[in-house]
């Protein structure tokens, strides 16, 4: 079964297509703003995908960037499309600011790689372990906010399966398969499944073992995204979150830093297979510990 398609990705393709046919028609984005009565940084928010374009306003955009029947048809089938809901809004209320956003995009990536310092990525986390993540928050949520957010984070990883799966490059600190998330039995049970998951032909995991000393990954987990936008448009996007928000950076060099970062982790990490060995003997360990405890 494909992918559902990301309103959010839809906005930013039709987004693409509006500025083409501005810079192709010699109309300057002041000129397009007057036309529609609205102000330069309305266009340059339709244009960048951060904001909806109502069938009225995009009526009058093609007809004065004089787009051809079969382009505006096109335009009027994205636009359609990018003011659907994507299934994450239900859980608008619970999630971060701004991580909406970023869920748009992961819901049709087709390349991540992620390093995580402090917690298994919410791609690859089991219910019981992202209940104890998300238990230990500063301002701890309710139960109902927990459970659903957990739901949510389940919801994610139906992107790893499928006809097209995302292909997922993943470098973990050894400290996320040795930090106590929960109890032993749900670290014993959370590797194992990551074992699992690391033998499945979309997703490549690896450890970055303590012995390798200081490291580009230092200043924290972070995302790398890729997007196949139609017409030859590829576009990627760095993406870092903390207790203060999220961050989404689209500019080639912040993102190029990012995929340098990732390079190095991935060189200086135990292969895949020396990866889920080390794994299954730190998943072994947990099993040991919660027998001993019990």
């Amino acid at each position: 079964m494909p992918r559902p398609e990301s309103p959010t990705v839809r906005r930013i393709m039709l987004g693409i297509r509006l500025r083409a046919l501005r810079t192709r028609a010699g109309v300057a984005a002041d000129d397009a703003a007057r036309h529609i009565a609205r102000t330069d940084s309305t266009i340059s928010r339709m244009e960048t995908g951060q904001s909806s374009v109502s069938a009225r306003v995009l009526e009058r955009l093609v007809e004065l960037y004089g787009a051809t029947p079969d382009e505006t048809a096109q335009l009027t089938k994205l636009a359609k499309a990018a003011r659907q809901r994507g299934w994450w809004q239900r859980y608008d209320e619970v999630l971060h600011p701004g991580f909406g956003l970023y869920l748009g995009l992961e819901a049709e990536a087709t390349e991540m790689h992620a390093y995580a310092s402090e917690w298994v990525p919410g791609l690859l986390q089991t219910a019981e372990y992202a209940h104890a993540v998300l238990s230990v928050e500063p301002r701890p949520p309710s139960n109902e906010e927990i459970r659903a957010r957990v739901e949510a984070r389940l919801a994610r990883q139906a992107i790893l399966s499928g006809d097209a799966p995302l292909q997922y490059w993943v470098v973990l600190d050894e400290a996320v398969l040795r930090r106590a998330v929960g109890e032993a039995g749900v670290m014993a049970e959370q590797l194992r499944v990551l074992a699992s998951l690391a033998r499945r032909r979309n997703i490549k995991l690896q450890v970055l073992p303590f012995s390798v000393g200081a490291h580009p990954g230092t200043c924290g987990s972070f995302t790398v995204l890729t997007l196949d936008l139609g017409d030859a448009a590829v576009s990627e996007y760095a993406y870092v979150e903390n207790r203060a928000g999220t961050l989404l950076m689209d500019k080639m060099p912040e993102v190029e830093t990012h995929r340098l970062a990732f390079d190095s982790l991935r060189a200086q990490a135990l292969s895949p297979r020396d990866s889920i060995a080390m794994i299954e003997n730190i998943a072994a360990e947990w099993d040991e510990a919660g027998r001993l405890g019990a």
